[in-house]
């Protein structure tokens, strides 16, 4: 539990979760704690009547409900932003495995090093790893299958 958030309880008269330190605890007439009871129902005294309820909270849900939607547009716009980064990342990666792939016609092994020529070729020893070919196998898969 993180020390720095606010503990929410729960008002047992309208069932609202609010911080702790913004509820009153609610005793009963033998000095035990009943609950907790909002800012609100301390004080509005509707003291369970529904309809006075309902009036005295609208505020406060219609505030709630606002923040609510805000957040979810801002979870929204995160979500389209990880999903656009998502998708970059997928074509960048797409476009350096299809240069791997470039480098891989001109550079392959044979008996005595690389069809370049040179016996010791860097760019063959970069290019023919086993990994780097299995994912150039599963690009074009992908793009076989749509």
């Amino acid at each position: 539990m993180d020390p720095l958030r606010p503990t929410d309880v729960k008002c047992h008269c309208c069932e609202l979760a609010n911080p702790e330190h913004l509820s009153s605890p609610d005793w009963n007439a033998a000095g035990l704690m009943r609950g907790w009871r909002c800012g609100m129902c301390n004080d509005q005294h509707h003291q369970g009547d529904p309809l006075k309820m309902a009036q005295d909270h609208e505020y406060e849900c219609r505030a709630r409900l606002r923040e609510t939607t805000d957040e979810l547009y801002a979870a929204l716009d995160q979500a389209d932003d990880y999903r656009d980064k998502m998708k970059a990342a997928c074509m960048a990666r797409d476009y350096v495995l299809r240069e791997f792939e470039k480098l891989a016609r001109h550079h392959r092994g044979t008996d005595f090093g690389c069809i370049c020529g040179k016996r010791n070729c860097e760019t063959l020893a970069i290019v023919d790893v086993d990994w780097i070919n299995d994912r150039i196998a599963t690009m074009h898969r992908l793009d076989q299958t749509g």
